[in-house]
């Protein structure tokens, strides 16, 4: 059926026709590919017993999520690489800080019974956030100075912060906050609440902090 509907629509149409790979490529959707592949090497190091590293990757994919919309800005490009880089980024945004939060907490121990509704409950704010940002949140976006709901790129910076002091989230206290974490986290991302977008101070203090937690993380490794 998909097939079908493509050969309906005429050569060009999608700004792609002749290349082998489909997609538009610029140096945003790098990025947004990048934070991909770091909240993968995350779960991949979690999943090894590398925690800090693991947590690190996880960080610098929020970075990389951060600073792709900036780069996105700085060259001009087509309502249709505009659009396909927002598709990216909410599939990757998903892949990141929807699903990769989830699959570390697993290989860290988190698997008591109350521990998955709330990481059920985390993946499933965090796909509605996104699908509703598809829907209605780029509509005047550059005019907007708020967003509503917290943005889930806000998990690579919790949840860091929280894990320093849940080393290991298969004993309590420590399970418990990370339950919390997933159950307040998730529930931000939806609710109607109004969060300030970063503003060029922002830019500044995450990497910052980032570094910081880099720092406390190395320490572990």
């Amino acid at each position: 059926m998909n097939g079908t509907s493509d050969q309906r629509i005429p050569a060009g149409v999608h700004g792609t026709s002749g290349r082998l790979i489909l997609g538009h490529f610029d140096p945003a959707t790098w990025l947004t590919l990048a934070a991909i592949i770091l909240s993968m090497l995350a779960v991949a190091y979690a999943a090894r017993g590398a925690t800090a590293i693991g947590v690190i990757c996880f960080m610098y994919a929020g970075l990389c999520d951060l600073f792709d919309g900036v780069v996105a800005r700085c060259k001009p490009r087509s309502r249709v690489q505009a659009e396909f880089g927002r598709q990216i980024d909410s599939i990757a945004d998903m892949a990141a800080f929807g699903v990769a939060p989830v699959m570390i907490a697993l290989h860290l121990g988190l698997t008591s019974a109350s521990a998955i509704p709330a990481m059920v409950f985390y993946a499933c704010c965090a796909a509605l956030r996104l699908a509703y940002f598809n829907v209605h949140g780029t509509s005047g976006d550059g005019e907007r100075r708020f967003y509503a709901g917290v943005p889930v790129t806000y998990a690579a910076l919790v949840f860091p912060i929280v894990l320093l002091f849940a080393a290991a989230p298969n004993e309590l206290p420590a399970a418990w906050m990370m339950q919390a974490c997933f159950w307040v986290l998730g529930a931000l991302f939806v609710l109607r609440i109004r969060v300030p977008k970063p503003t060029g101070i922002f830019y500044v203090i995450f990497p910052l902090v980032a570094v910081v937690l880099t720092v406390l993380w190395s320490l572990r490794i």
